[in-house]
């Protein structure tokens, strides 16, 4: 029997969102995978995993024919399988205080940081400042990533480079958005360091450390850019 054709209620997303992460891992499927077979882009399915972006029926279809169910299949056995919730509401709200003086700063390369409220480990969200150093940015570290990022320039200039876009110059007080899963790096544009405030969301999979790093060369990275 069809589904009826209407959105699944953002209750249910959150289970499906776990669910389609389990299935995905016990298939041995990367994202990447996950994603030519359903042609719902790698950022989607992962903010879809980590219960960050609704679930219309259409994407339900695509997701069950990926994983050789039903809809209902996918959508019944996600309610009924016990999986269990993403996050969980605390007892009680928290108010954490993050003193300046207690931050401790680690030095990696050309960039210096700070993570704030790093001893509160039920947060979702990761923070942190970050001094990066005027390099070439084929001797900087790329990274990679679960989880939206929001940089925001509190001093200096900064040059971006982000998979699938231009190279992008930011000044002192403004801000950026980028989407989860794709390569980028920072650096300053002159011999003046930058001062960075990073956030960004720290999921299922961020947790469980899937943070991946590699170096470019001006080729690897045109390469890149072009497929």
């Amino acid at each position: 029997m069809a589904m009826a054709k209407q959105a699944v209620n953002s209750s249910d997303a959150l289970t499906i969102g776990a669910h389609v992460r389990k299935l995905r891992k016990r298939q041995k499927m990367t994202l990447e995978r996950l994603s030519e077979l359903t042609g719902i882009s790698v950022s989607s399915l992962s903010r879809i995993e980590n219960t960050q972006l609704g679930m219309s029926l259409e994407k339900v279809e695509l997701l069950a024919r990926a994983f050789g169910a039903s809809p209902e299949e996918l959508v019944s056995r996600s309610l009924g399988d016990g999986v269990e919730p993403v996050a969980t509401l605390p007892v009680a709200p928290q108010l954490i205080v993050d003193r300046a003086r207690k931050r401790r700063e680690r030095q990696d390369r050309e960039i210096s940081t700070k993570y704030l409220f790093e001893d509160s480990p039920r947060r979702a969200l990761e923070c942190m400042s970050c001094t990066i150093q005027a390099i070439s940015i084929w001797d900087s570290e790329f990274l990679r990533h679960p989880g939206e990022k929001i940089i925001y320039v509190m001093a200096g200039d900064a040059i971006v480079y982000c998979q699938g876009k231009p190279p992008t110059i930011l000044e002192t007080s403004d801000a950026l958005y980028m989407d989860a899963y794709v390569w980028h790096s920072f650096v300053a544009v002159n011999s003046r360091p930058v001062e960075l405030l990073v956030t960004y969301f720290h999921g299922p999979e961020s947790r469980q450390g899937l943070l991946e790093t590699r170096s470019f060369t001006p080729e690897s990275w045109a390469a890149l850019q072009a497929d």
